[in-house]
């Protein structure tokens, strides 16, 4: 959209730095059309500067006949230019550079300052320059030529310090030193070519090459050009300039633009001048040595080809030579982001965008289009190459179907590749309807088109627009996604395909409601939602549905700004993640973007994988990976997979299980009924370090702020942001935070070492205050995150939907300005992540990855003393010395099987109160702003005093911290005990807007008040207790309740609690009308219950009999790993009972196992915890199995049972008591013979009868996993 208002400037880092005073405007002429073309003054397209004069020669801009003049020669001048409006006497003019350097004559320039000496050199002929926008080819030839020194004296070579000499030419005239200067280097050339805008082919302007490099005459005889020259004279006298970062060409009739450059050609692998590795280039590079005429014609090296234009011969050559002094770091610094820029533009995202683009009054529709035609596509996505199909409904005999590609494309936004026309009247059935879940399916719908999608079709976002050409309006859309299976890109970007779809109503009902079968909340929603439809949400038809639910909600702005910016990506579909989750691993970083609110469990576990692989994540989005989902095939006669998404949104239905199959599809946070449901409790910021709090706000979007404490994080460097002075707070452009949004919660499932980049507190009316049923008022607190899984990958959370409205105003609903804060970030953290854009728009910096490879340190300051349910201070202190920041401090206080923020950065704090007597190891660690994160030291030892007791809750937290009640209220638990044995105290759970005075009783099973307490010295928040005055005497099997009063609401909960009892040792909190309460603002004896909410009061239990802590003792178990063919044989899991050697001496006592754990990674009784060589399932019984991981390369590198690997699990076990005592398991996994397998074949061999054959095998035929094995052959 700003394409109209670019400057016409040679300005540029680019040019400004490697050509310091070259260009200059010659003439002030008028675009005219090619017909009126015109020889005169404003042909003068630009000039080169000599460097002692400051005198020019400039260049006539005429595509058959350039000339080169001097400025002070006033004969020269007129024989050129004539009048004003005269034609240019061609013939009194120097002959065109292009054919001057085809022949071998005495050709020079006339200037009054500069000699007109004429060197021979060898010379390569970069003449023939095709000039089409589809490709450029030439050839480098070597034939003795002359060469114009005069036009070459441009001044100062910012690279010479660090180049070989050569022997230096004779010249004469008042320029030679600065001849000879130019002429003493040889190295390296890096090669920019760029294809003409539209416009700039219409006036016949042509390709252009700029050379960064050494003069290609190196002889001792001459030079042609030295570093940044232009190659390209020969149509229009078109020189690179730059369009804010892109390099431009400026035509003589008038300033049209190159769209951008198209294809760096690279120097050596390694060079320090790049100071990156260029081997993504290697395809494109050719060698010459120009000493005579070896050049390379035809094919380059490599297989590469410059072009398909129609020039007889191709080549590129790249003069040897090493680089033996590398420049100092600011040198370095500028020469790397110049050539660095040039590399990045060789991607096809780039080239792909050069292309003319279609406007969006052409391609865009209104809304979700008209229901007089509609169709979809036969799959959301289908690799290049291969066929997709179009099912489409309409009564019309005669429409067309535009494909157009997704993109950038100058400001049009996307690009025409294909039409069919379509004519006759086709007559689609009525859709297919089941009732049981309210799916409705147009699979039975009659293919109406088929597009074969091109081999070389670039990877994106297409639509198919649908137009009635029978004089009746009606458009629309259909949406899909073309892949490229083999795309290394560097990013992959998923669409929200799955989102799209959960919203969309065609039919009559989507996941929210209709005319499905769903009761209760959601009533007359679907249970399955089919992909065999129109998409009809951009246009609200659906429950809650609109344009923020679909591609151009948020998404297109993603993929728009990554396209503007040349950043090489391909893409894929939600179902692609699922079905195709391999393809991830081919990318270096992933990105997903919008409202991306319903997942699959296996495009969950994809995306997990290639984190833990290596691929890093962005997540451009809010309200992401909340709604779980799982696939199923069309109701359609085909009966195609992944064309049904299923979600029973088991959540709104907690009573019960209603999805027939054993997945959980509710919240992925949601653990009531999972298990025995698989895939439940595993809340999504433990991916996303983002988790979904506050929904739909309509049009009460808000900004996101920054205060002083984030400014210095290396995400806002090069952005004003890092300006800030204490106390300050920048706050960006408004509308970015909505429509929904996540926290960062310390909820136990928070990733380690997780950043916050931003803080921005917002009191809504739409906070979620349980596991998806309930909304609210509230305070909500979001952040930006940034976390660094252990195997590297870096993970952004924006926890917004709207955040890609601050990369590009290109979407639906508000309209709302850019923010380039918010762009130069995700530049910044890109190039964190290794990923660098091609045409990085204007006003925004380039930027490198983080060097800095250093964790920071911190240390421990705390009170070697501390007594139950007093409050500890905990303090430190932290310190970064590879050159970032301090980010974040995370402190645990159970020897690290839990780490929570604390507050505060180079001098920290946390707030800490033990719950039980014991010893207790408190550890910290930091993490600074390139997200290395500390590896813990020894710690502190804090000794806790104090009574012993059980609880019913231990160490538990509740699913809503805050809700939003704020009437003062009594809050407790009814209880049991099974022996005899004393109450010295309460706690309640706090949260952190549940202040005031708070105070504790103890009730008979009639309402009796037994004993009351007063809760002093509290904590912010978290568990909170006191005691009685002297412990309270219970007996075994009456029921008492436990309470707590609030003047101010906001208690905690987690609804559904109570729907079986609750066991904890003696202790047995019953399901009947638990989780009780009663309004006032007096203490009073609570009664009421409601839907078996569990409001986190707890009791302090003492036994009378003293109780004994039981003895944990360390467990082995042994595994072999499978042999023989293709791992076809043997193997043997591991397995027994880690409870089976543990004691008790207390008489009855039953034990139990309550956490596994391996590592740092806290595992779920029940279900698999990975191992470094293989799994283990262990269960509160004690039962344990442990599976070998057969793909790992190390176990199948064993060769026999005394070859052995181990890993180490931990596990935490505890007697009726409450005592507990913490032991490991050592599995230890053996090895076994693996076959050897044939790796090449042998070709055939030729015998004659009768004479002896002989055959020696390749060593490479057959190879063997096992380590140490000697192959040997039989015949």
């Amino acid at each position: 959209m700003y394409r109209n208002a670019r400057r016409w400037t040679s300005r540029s880092l680019l040019l400004d730095s490697l050509m310091p005073r070259w260009l200059s405007v010659g003439g002030k002429g008028k675009p005219r059309k090619p017909a009126e073309r015109r020889k005169d003054s404003a042909q003068l397209a630009a000039s080169a500067q000599s460097a002692e004069a400051n005198k020019h020669g400039n260049l006539v801009g005429n595509p058959d006949h350039d000339a080169a003049l001097g400025e002070n020669d006033a004969g020269q001048r007129a024989g050129v230019i004539g009048g004003a409006d005269a034609p240019a006497d061609i013939d009194r003019a120097a002959p065109s550079l292009p054919y001057a350097f085809k022949r071998i004559g005495e050709k020079g320039v006339r200037g009054g300052d500069v000699a007109a000496s004429v060197l021979s050199a060898h010379m390569p002929d970069f003449a023939r320059f095709q000039g089409r926008a589809d490709g450029v080819a030439f050839g480098a030839e070597s034939s003795l030529q002359r060469t114009y020194p005069g036009m070459s004296s441009i001044g100062d070579d910012p690279l010479a310090p660090y180049l070989p000499q050569s022997p230096a030419p004779t010249v004469s005239g008042q320029d030679s030193a600065a001849a000879i200067g130019e002429l003493a280097h040889s190295g390296k050339v890096v090669i920019l070519e760029s294809t003409p805008s539209t416009q700039a082919t219409a006036h016949e302007a042509g390709a252009n090459s700029l050379a960064f490099g050494m003069p290609f005459g190196v002889c001792g005889c001459g030079y042609f050009t030295s570093p940044a020259r232009m190659l390209d004279w020969a149509h229009g006298g078109a020189m690179l300039q730059r369009d804010g970062q892109l390099p431009g060409t400026r035509l003589t009739e008038g300033p049209d633009f190159v769209s951008t450059i198209k294809r760096a050609i690279g120097a050596s692998i390694s060079d320090p001048l790049l100071d990156r590795d260029l081997s993504p280039l290697s395809g494109w590079r050719g060698t010459a040595s120009w000493t005579e005429s070896m050049v390379f014609n035809g094919s380059l090296p490599g297989g590469g080809e410059t072009g398909t234009a129609s020039a007889k011969s191709k080549g590129i050559g790249i003069l040897s030579g090493s680089v033996t002094t590398p420049p100092s770091p600011q040198q370095r610094s500028l020469t790397t982001q110049n050539l660095a820029a040039a590399a990045a533009a060789n991607n096809i995202i780039v080239l792909e965008n050069q292309k003319q683009g279609n406007p969006e009054s052409e391609w865009g529709i209104d809304g979700a289009g008209s229901s007089n035609i509609e169709g979809f596509a036969t799959d959301i996505s289908v690799d290049n190459g291969k066929t997709i199909s179009f099912k489409i409904n309409t009564n019309s005999t005669n429409y067309r179907i535009d494909i157009y590609r997704l993109g950038y494309y100058g400001g049009m936004g996307a690009r025409k590749v294909h039409t069919i026309q379509h004519t006759g009247l086709q007559t689609q059935p009525n859709p297919l309807r089941n009732a049981s879940t309210g799916t409705v399916d147009a699979g039975n719908w009659a293919v109406s088109a088929s597009w074969t999608v091109p081999e070389d079709a670039v990877s994106g976002v297409y639509i198919a627009k649908l137009v009635r050409q029978d004089g009746t309006s009606g458009q629309n859309h259909i949406p899909f996604i073309v892949r490229d299976d083999d795309s290394r890109s560097d990013i992959v970007f998923q669409t929200a395909d799955q989102t799209w779809q959960a919203y969309n109503g065609w039919g009559g009902a989507n996941f929210y409601g209709g005319n499905g079968p769903a009761t209760g909340q959601g009533a007359g929603r679907a249970y399955a939602v089919s992909y065999n439809r129109p998409i009809a949400t951009r246009g609200g038809v659906g429950t809650v549905a609109g344009p923020q639910d679909y591609l151009f909600g948020a998404e297109y702005a993603g993929i728009y700004w990554l396209e503007q910016n040349g950043y090489d990506v391909s893409y894929l579909s939600g179902v692609d993640v699922d079905r195709y989750g391999s393809l991830l691993l081919n990318h270096k970083a992933y990105i997903d973007a919008g409202h991306d609110e319903y997942w699959s469990g296996q495009q969950r576990t994809n995306v997990e994988a290639a984190r833990d692989a290596g691929v890093n994540l962005q997540f451009w989005s809010g309200n992401e990976v909340y709604w779980r989902t799982r696939w199923g095939n069309a109701y359609s006669a085909d009966a195609t997979p992944y064309r049904t998404l299923i979600s029973y949104k088991e959540t709104w239905s907690p009573s019960a299980s209603i999805d027939p199959s054993n997945e959980w599809t509710g919240t992925f946070r949601d653990p009531r009924l999972s298990p025995p449901a698989v895939g439940g409790g595993n809340p999504e910021n433990s991916l996303t370090g983002q988790l979904f709090q506050v929904d739909d706000v309509g049009s009460n979007l808000q900004a996101i702020t920054i205060p002083y404490d984030d400014a210095n994080l290396r995400v806002w460097r090069n952005t004003s942001v890092a300006n800030l002075q204490p106390g300050q707070t920048a706050t960006l452009t408004k509308n970015y935070l909505g429509y929904e949004w996540d926290e960062a919660p310390d909820n136990g499932f928070d990733p380690a070492g997780l950043v916050k980049l931003s803080s921005t507190t917002v009191p809504v009316s739409t906070y979620l205050l349980d596991y998806g049923n309930t909304t609210g008022n509230g305070v909500s607190t979001h952040n930006l995150t940034l976390y660094r899984a252990p195997s590297g990958a870096l993970v952004f959370g924006a926890g917004t939907v709207y955040w890609t409205w601050g990369l590009s105003d290109n979407h639906d609903l508000t309209a709302t300005p850019t923010d380039p804060r918010v762009q130069q970030a995700m530049v910044n953290l890109l190039a964190d992540m290794g990923i660098q854009p091609g045409t990085l728009q204007s006003g925004l910096v380039a930027a490198t990855a983080s060097s800095d490879q250093a964790a920071p340190t911190s240390v421990i300051t705390v009170p070697a003393t501390a007594t139950v349910g007093s409050a500890v201070t905990i303090t430190g202190t932290a310190a970064d010395t590879g050159g970032g920041v301090v980010a974040g401090v995370e402190v645990s206080t159970d020897n690290g099987a839990s780490w929570h923020p604390a507050t505060g950065d180079e001098n920290w704090t946390y707030r800490w109160s033990p719950q039980a007597v014991g010893s207790y190891t408190i550890l910290s660690r930091a993490v600074d702003d390139s997200i290395n994160l500390e590896t813990p030291s020894a710690g502190r030892t804090v000794t806790v005093s104090g009574p012993n007791y059980t609880s019913l809750f231990g160490a538990a937290t509740p699913a809503v911290v805050n809700t939003n009640d704020t009437s003062a209220v009594e809050l407790g638990v009814r209880f049991q005990t099974s022996v005899a044995g004393t109450v010295s105290g309460i706690r309640f759970y706090k949260g952190s807007q549940d202040t005031g005075t708070h105070t504790g009783s103890l009730w008979s099973s009639t309402g009796t008040r037994i004993a009351t307490l007063t809760f002093t010295n509290e904590t912010a928040s978290g568990w909170q207790s006191a005691f009685f005055s002297s412990p309270v005497a219970l007996t075994p099997g009456q029921t008492y309740t436990a309470s707590y009063h609030t003047n101010v609401g906001r208690y905690s909960t987690t609804t559904n609690y109570f729907t079986s009892n609750v066991t904890s040792g003696p202790l047995t909190a019953p399901a009947s009308g638990n989780g009780v309460y009663r309004y006032g603002n007096n203490s009073l004896y609570p009664t009421a219950s409601f839907s078996a909410t569990n409001y986190w009061v707890d009791v302090m239990f003492n036994p009378s009999s003293s109780n004994t802590t039981p003895t944990a003792v360390a467990d082995a178990g042994d595994a072999t790993e499978k042999g023989g063919v293709a791992n076809g044989s043997g193997g043997v899991v591991a397995s027994g009972n880690v409870l089976t050697n543990d004691t008790d001496p207390d008489a009855g006592d039953t034990k139990t196992v309550t956490a596994v754990r391996f590592g740092t990674t806290s595992g779920t009784l029940g279900a698999t915890l990975n191992g470094t060589y293989g799994s283990l399932v262990l269960n509160a019984s004690g039962a344990y199995s442990y599976a070998v991981n057969e793909s790992n390369a190390a176990v199948q590198a064993l060769r026999q049972s005394t070859n052995t690997l181990t890993d180490v699990f931990s596990y935490t076990m505890r007697d009726a008591a409450g005592a507990t005592a913490t032991a490991n398991l050592t599995v230890t996994i053996h090895g076994a013979n693996d076959a050897p397998v044939l790796a090449v074949q042998t070709a055939g061999q030729n015998a004659t009868v009768g004479s002896a054959f002989s055959f020696t095998l390749p060593t490479t035929t057959f190879s063997d996993v096992d380590s140490g094995d000697t192959l040997a052959y039989a015949a």
